[in-house]
């Protein structure tokens, strides 16, 4: 399975981004295929992320940097629970902390030692409800974030209207 620019994935923001400098196609070899519901680790630390973070992929199949170590699940999970669970800082700090190790600028994940970290999971059932609950959250803010916004434009209009007619 092959893929070309339209299918490199921002693991930073999750979504595919064709706009990334590469000189020439076949560097794209280099990268890793990263699928559905794999989990890659962005090494930048953060106020949020003090050791780099966990990304799943819920956008689709495609193509990530060499540079991001890419992990598949092994056994059946719910996307969205595992989205908003390995994004949890407070669930995921110890894990982090015994398998990177620090560097200038970012954190290094070392597989063997993630790999032979434990993570105490729910039951598939539990994950679902847990994701599903996260997800319609996650939502209700947008959406509210998103009204509020409006109204925000629509009173800085009115205020422009205001102060351009008193003039």
């Amino acid at each position: 399975m092959t893929y070309g620019r339209d299918r490199i994935i921002s693991v930073a923001h999750m979504y595919f981004n064709p706009v990334v400098y590469v000189t020439e196609d076949d560097y794209l070899k280099t990268y890793n295929v990263m699928r559905l519901g794999d989990i890659a680790f962005e090494g930048n630390r953060s106020k949020n992320f003090a050791h780099g973070r966990l990304v799943e992929n819920t956008i689709g199949d495609g193509i990530v940097s060499h540079v991001f170590k890419v992990f598949r699940p092994i056994r059946p999970f719910d996307l969205m629970y595992w989205k908003y669970s390995i994004n949890n800082e407070k669930a995921m700090k110890d894990v982090l902390t015994r398998s990177t190790k620090a560097s200038t600028m970012m954190h290094e994940l070392v597989a063997k030692d993630f790999l032979n970290e434990e993570i105490a999971v729910p039951s598939l059932e539990e994950q679902r409800q847990i994701g599903a609950f996260f997800d319609r959250l996650d939502s209700l803010i947008t959406l509210h974030q998103r009204k509020y916004c409006g109204v925000v434009s629509w009173m800085l209009g009115v205020a422009l209207v205001r102060l351009s007619s008193e003039k």
